[in-house]
């Protein structure tokens, strides 16, 4: 038998020789049994406290050593304990904070209800005094006007154990700056995958709609090529042959533009996938300069382009560069100074010394200059400026530039003044202690008096303009005109109230979208039809061309007798709504 139970039987006047025999005895027994252990637990619970006291472990040994700020209040609201940390946080408590209103001075906690709502100090009061207790994860300590520090806090009423009043309060914090830091570093990662997910997007559709116009040309003038081609030689005038002649002008002309693209496209890619390698080397500047100007003359004398090069009378210059690298920026800022000039401007060569180690280049032109909006843009790939994508490009020779430079520790920047002129200039190490194109005139064919219908092809590419003009060469009752800007088609369309109206999408200046907003605004010209003619086949812009009320979204490369469908289709519509009025 257990030594406990001989034990219990003892106390209550038996053995083992003489247990009980009755039921009421047993349970008698029982029940003294089952009381001396809950007395025996009672016990324990208030011994294991005071074992505490007498081991040092005190409420206040415990309290100084929490590593969270702890503030203890009395019923009144007067502070009456702050630990350690407390004090850390709070140094000036032991000076002046001596009420919780005072402290609360420090503190901005926020509504459980409203996130951004911050409590005021009757709310506080209240929401303790009742018995609840306030919880903020993003509460803020006020050390100065100028440093806040995150927190989470809890403040809540002390409560007596018998009776539940409140006889004080106790507020916890604990500093989660790390935390934040941390949190604050995810987002901005997370920001910046993001963005480069969608400056990745905003490129490949920009690229799929530059790739799109040049081959949209060779696609269509091929297709004239080939219907012209089946009429036999010996069969055909002299106009006739000049117009293929022509045609295949332009497909050149389309495929050498596309082959450009295509490879400065690679350039790009390589350089942002980091395969792109750089020599480093001591290069001439000087001499460097002198090779560029050779290659570069001919294209400024076909545009009475006169260049000052303020650097032939100087000594040897070195920078720490790649040689042929520096030599494709210097060629591409040149080219770009003479194509977007005016007609017998000039372009000045200058080179300075900075305090950083590096030489500035200068090169200015004396073109129609840029806005401080274009300036913002115009390293940006495939940017469409309102006015400058006049004249043929790839959109990326910048961009290229700019990547270049950075890759040997250079710099790149303009200044610019509408109606003056542009300074792109370069920063390149020494290793010691897109510009407005020319005005061309509104472009407008004059119409005969013959014509049936009248078009309107709003588009600023003179390709795409020339390619719709040889298609309609078989149309003689169609009389085209042509616009290269937004605002230009709108003032043409308004002047003229042609029969029907083509519209580029992808517009510098104001897109086709807004075009044709405008043009449904327009009383008179309301009622016009509008296709929508454009090489973005994006499912968005699909959609939203059904949306606005495009008669159809036609996508280049064109298929012709498609595309000549949609005109016939859009010229009755047209005739019945003239029924109609």
């Amino acid at each position: 038998m257990h030594s406990l139970l001989k034990r219990q039987l003892r106390i209550a006047g038996f053995d083992t020789d003489t247990l009980p025999t009755d039921l009421a005895s047993w349970q008698t027994f029982l029940s003294r049994i089952d009381n001396s252990y809950l007395n025996a637990e009672r016990n324990r619970e208030l011994i294991e406290p005071q074992q505490l006291m007498e081991g040092g472990l005190s409420a206040h040994t415990i309290f100084q050593t929490i590593q969270d700020g702890l503030c203890l209040f009395d019923k009144q609201g007067q502070l009456v304990f702050i630990n350690i940390v407390g004090q850390h946080y709070l140094p000036q408590a032991k000076l002046r904070i001596t009420s919780l209103t005072t402290l609360l001075d420090n503190f901005q906690l926020h509504s459980r209800d409203d996130s951004v709502k911050v409590l005021e100090h009757s709310d506080i009061v209240d929401i303790i005094s009742s018995g609840a207790a306030i919880r903020d994860s993003n509460a803020w300590l006020k050390q100065s006007d100028e440093n806040k520090i995150p927190l989470t806090a809890e403040f809540s009423s002390i409560k007596d154990i018998k009776d539940q009043t409140v006889i004080g309060y106790i507020l916890h914090f604990s500093d989660i700056t790390e935390l934040k830091n941390v949190e604050n570093a995810l987002i901005a990662a997370k920001n910046t995958a993001e963005q480069a997910s969608q400056t990745k997007s905003q490129f490949l559709s920009s690229m799929s709609h530059e790739l799109r116009t040049p081959m949209n040309a060779i696609l269509g003038y091929g297709e004239l090529l080939k219907e012209d081609l089946a009429i036999p030689i010996t069969e055909m005038e002299a106009d006739y042959v000049d117009d293929m002649q022509q045609y295949v002008t332009n497909i050149l002309q389309a495929g050498w533009h596309l082959l450009e693209l295509i490879n400065k496209v690679l350039d790009l890619t390589r350089i942002e996938a980091g395969k792109l390698e750089v020599t480093i080397a001591s290069v001439d500047i000087i001499d460097l300069l002198k090779d560029c100007l050779n290659l570069i003359k001919p294209l400024a004398e076909k545009r009475n382009i006169t260049i000052y090069n303020t650097t032939e009378a100087l000594s040897p210059t070195y920078v720490l560069v790649d040689k042929a690298r520096l030599k494709q920026v210097i060629i591409n800022l040149l080219s770009n100074a003479i194509k977007y000039n005016s007609e017998a401007g000039s372009i000045h060569i200058v080179l300075d010394r900075l305090k950083t180690h590096h030489m500035r280049l200068n090169i200015t032109d004396t073109g129609k200059g840029l806005t401080v909006e274009q300036q913002s843009k115009i390293f940006e790939p495939f940017t469409r400026l309102e006015n400058v994508n006049l004249i043929e490009g790839t959109g990326i020779g910048l961009t290229i530039t700019k990547r270049l430079l950075e890759m040997m520790d250079g710099s790149i920047g303009v200044e610019s003044e509408v109606n003056k002129g542009s300074t792109f200039w370069i920063n390149i190490p020494t290793g010691k202690i897109e510009h407005p194109a020319n005005e061309e005139g509104d472009n407008l064919n004059t119409l005969a008096k013959d014509k049936k219908y009248t078009l309107l092809y709003i588009e600023d590419s003179r390709t795409n303009v020339s390619l719709v003009a040889e298609i309609l060469k078989s149309r003689p009752d169609i009389a085209l005109m042509s616009a290269h800007t937004g605002e230009m088609g709108l003032e043409v369309a308004h002047l003229h109230k042609p029969d029907l109206i083509l519209l580029d999408i992808n517009l510098p200046g104001i897109d086709g979208f807004e075009v044709f907003e405008a043009l449904k605004q327009d009383d008179t010209t309301n009622k016009i039809p509008v296709l929508a003619l454009s090489a973005n086949d994006s499912v968005i812009n699909l959609d939203r061309g059904k949306e606005v009320g495009f008669l159809e979204y036609i996508v280049k490369p064109l298929d012709i007798r498609g595309f000549l469908h949609a005109i016939d289709t859009a010229f009755e519509l047209r005739e019945q709504l003239r029924k109609n009025e």
